[in-house]
């Protein structure tokens, strides 16, 4: 039994109850023993959210970002002084990754540094926020260099942390799975039928699905440009978007009207995690546009819903799709290629339907959350064992 120390981030944790997030946590710290997180709040949460008796959760109430270090590394001794942990665990590694560094250092118990997405020598992320992501990129590189077990979701990040000499007994590429049964239930065809009503969808129209947060690397354009090709040559097709469309830099409604699809387009959300199933059972195919991935945990669920995959070739998409198999991958921007991929499959039900099957039985296997927290403690578990480099 482990008592783990996480440095997080991620504000849903503490403020989302019913959400995900925490029931994602809550399952880590039931198989590892104890967890304890630290995790980034403004003012107003109680001091200590003992959501069971093997995860407590405690909000920095912090002021802004730039005082969450101090707040982060106060609130880690002083529970240290009523229980040491084993570990220190962070959601990142720059300034999560910073502060586990420093605690590391004070508390001796070694530091397991997680990234999730795809930044050493990713010069397109480089390219997004030039000054502050190439000194993010300095600090990445500095903890990662230093922790004693670091955890990447793909693998070309772990191989450039091997190329600079790590080791591969520290490191490891787990992806997040998040497929489950629940994603690959039959959906009730009344409930069904009354969402696809509500959105405005007739029984000829067929679904191309794509769930998320519509931020710059997503490349929500691109896919408007994509989805003009497919209309073109099938009028029936539509558009669904899923998720929380605030999030996006650009003028959705602006944007799609000027590609033509204003009318094919349907945006609906934030959804519930528990309820996105029904949702993803509206679709006949899924497709992602990204520029680069961490590895997307929506093609583990629209897999596990039994859609076919249609994607970019590019870093951690490239992963999840095996080509010709649970779906297609066209060359990165080919517009045009990507478009009579997803055609191919509109047209095709009973390629859509195999391809969906060999989509499901992959991620049900290799990206499934049961056994994905059973692999993720393991890797704690390691790190603990392993020690403090020396």
């Amino acid at each position: 039994m482990m008592h783990i120390l996480m440095i997080s981030l991620d504000t849903a944790i503490a403020a989302q109850p019913n959400g995900d997030a925490r029931a994602r946590h809550l399952a880590y710290a039931q198989r590892a023993g104890q967890l304890t997180m630290i995790v980034y709040t403004q003012p107003g949460f109680n001091p200590a959210i003992h959501v069971a008796p093997e995860l407590t959760l405690l909000p920095t109430n912090s002021r802004n970002r730039l005082t969450f270090a101090w707040d982060a590394i106060t609130i880690a001794l002083r529970a240290a002084q009523e229980r040491p942990f084993d570990l220190v665990t962070t959601q990142d590694p720059f300034l999560t990754g910073l502060i586990g560094w420093w605690l590391r250092q004070r508390l001796k118990i070694p530091l397991l540094v997680q990234n999730h997405s795809y930044i050493f020598n990713n010069r397109t992320w480089l390219r997004q926020r030039p000054g502050i992501n190439h000194l993010l990129h300095a600090i990445g590189t500095f903890t990662v260099r230093r922790a004693d077990m670091y955890r990447t979701v793909n693998r070309k990040e772990r191989e450039t942390y091997l190329s600079w000499g790590g080791s591969r007994q520290r490191s490891v590429a787990l992806p997040l799975g998040t497929a489950s049964e629940a994603f690959a239930a039959l959906p009730d065809e009344t409930e069904l039928a009354k969402l696809r009503a509500h959105l405005g969808l007739s029984p000829e129209h067929q679904v191309v699905l794509w769930v998320g947060y519509p931020v710059n690397f997503k490349r929500v354009p691109l896919l408007f440009k994509v989805f003009r090709q497919v209309a073109l040559q099938m009028p029936t097709a539509r558009l669904v978007m899923i998720g929380d469309m605030t999030k996006s830099p650009d003028d959705l409604r602006a944007l799609a009207k000027s590609e033509g699809i204003a009318d094919k387009l349907i945006q609906y959300g934030p959804i519930p995690h528990d309820e996105l199933p029904l949702y993803y059972a509206l679709g006949v195919v899924y497709v992602h546009t990204s520029s680069y991935e961490g590895v997307p945990r929506v093609l583990f669920e629209a897999s596990a819903a039994g859609l076919p995959l249609v994607g970019m070739d590019v870093v951690g998409v490239n992963e999840v799709i095996d080509d010709g198999i649970n779906g297609y991958l066209a060359p990165d921007l080919d517009i045009d290629g990507m478009a009579g991929r997803i055609l191919h499959l509109l047209e095709d039900p009973s390629l859509a339907e195999q391809m969906g099957a060999a989509a499901q039985d992959n991620a049900l296997e290799k990206y499934n959350f049961e056994t994905y927290v059973e692999s993720w403690v393991q890797v704690m578990e390691r790190a603990v064992r392993m020690g403090m480099r020396g």
